[in-house]
């Protein structure tokens, strides 16, 4: 977004332009580090919407950050994109994980003997 803006770009299409290219790289780190689940189309889809709910959010702060408040695109880009933090980590929890799991996952443990079975070198 600022890179685009130091070129001269327009916030608007820069903003489209981060979306576009923001949004498949951040599919693709949440599901392999965030989540560790394996890329699927259909969570893609799920995770392409949850951002773009997000989109006119985004605009419409950077629209009153830039235009109504008269702050540059490199102070607005930070602030809106601090302010979006939450939305997007949820939305992406939803999109990846579409069921909450509020417990840890259990841990495998070793198979324990039966109780009638006795040690090697505890016979009587």
């Amino acid at each position: 977004m600022i890179a685009v803006d130091q070129v001269g770009v327009h916030y608007l299409l820069g903003t489209v332009i981060s979306f576009m290219a923001v949004t498949p790289l951040g599919y693709a780190l949440h599901s392999r580090f965030t989540f560790a689940e394996p890329l699927r189309l259909k969570a893609f889809a799920r995770f392409i919407g949850g951002v773009a709910t997000a989109y006119p959010v985004s605009v419409a702060m950077m629209m009153v950050l830039c235009s109504g408040l008269g702050l540059g695109v490199a102070i607005a880009t930070p602030i809106a994109t601090v302010a979006l933090f939450v939305w997007n980590f949820v939305a992406a929890h939803w999109a990846i994980l579409p069921r909450l799991y509020l417990q840890p996952a259990t841990v495998p443990t070793a198979p324990s003997r039966p109780a009638n079975q006795q040690s090697v070198g505890n016979e009587e």
